[in-house]
């Protein structure tokens, strides 16, 4: 499998179940965290088993890439009785929600690859400006998750997914991959939880961060994001 990131961020951000034949890739700030709540309270129905934290890969009832051999993971990713989707965002919200998050609490990895990308020391202010002009200038495999091409990141190139969800839809979205994967339990009420550890409300900021130049920064940079995942530049 030919893939443009480090193959650790495939390990942790895909996620499969043989039992219900699904190939799930979570995409950093683009709803998995709500994704994931709603898939491992279904896969561990009947049981006493809980997860209280998505974010624990180790305690995931869902299999890891690494936890199969290498033909068997290619056979799932082309089988066509796996059904394999992934959430993605709006670029413009998606970013600033990542630099809300991630980088203006200065308490983060993600953080923390900035402030060593532009040589400074921990405690940096890190503006806005700054932080979109770094994250385009990297290539694929140098952009963390939380940022990184979502096209790329979602190895859209490498699978066929038969649906691609947006956090904008969730709702409908969700009701669609619910039906595929399972088809003989309740549709849960998928807007009564948003269990993103950190909500930043960005949409709702937009014209505050956003300049033109940043905007087209953006856009070239991430051209493929908005062209094969259909969002307005």
């Amino acid at each position: 499998m030919n893939i443009d990131k480090p193959v650790h961020d495939l390990y942790s951000h895909m996620y499969i179940s043989l039992k219900n034949k699904f190939l799930f890739h979570s995409v950093g700030k683009a709803a998995n965290s709500t994704v994931k709540y709603f898939l491992y309270a279904e896969e561990a129905r009947g049981t006493r088993l809980k997860y209280d934290n998505v974010h624990d890969r180790r305690a995931s009832p869902l299999l890891s890439p690494f936890q199969l051999s290498k033909n068997c993971l290619n056979d799932i990713v082309e089988s066509k009785d796996f059904f394999k989707f992934t959430f993605v965002r709006n670029p413009y919200s998606r970013l600033l929600s990542c630099y809300l998050d991630r980088i203006v609490p200065k308490k983060s990895t993600p953080y923390n690859e900035i402030v060593r990308f532009l040589g400074k020391d921990i405690g940096y202010d890190v503006g806005f400006d700054e932080f979109i002009e770094v994250i385009c200038s990297q290539s694929n495999y140098e952009q963390n998750n939380h940022w990184r091409l979502q096209y790329s990141d979602a190895m859209c190139n490498v699978i066929d997914y038969d649906l691609l969800g947006k956090q904008e839809t969730f709702d409908s979205d969700m009701r669609k991959v619910w039906s595929k994967i399972y088809p003989s339990s309740p549709i849960p009420d998928f807007s009564s939880k948003n269990m993103s550890p950190s909500k930043t409300g960005s949409n709702e900021k937009i014209s505050q961060y956003w300049t033109p130049s940043l905007k087209n920064l953006v856009a070239e940079r991430y051209d493929l994001d908005f062209v094969m995942l259909e969002y307005e530049k």
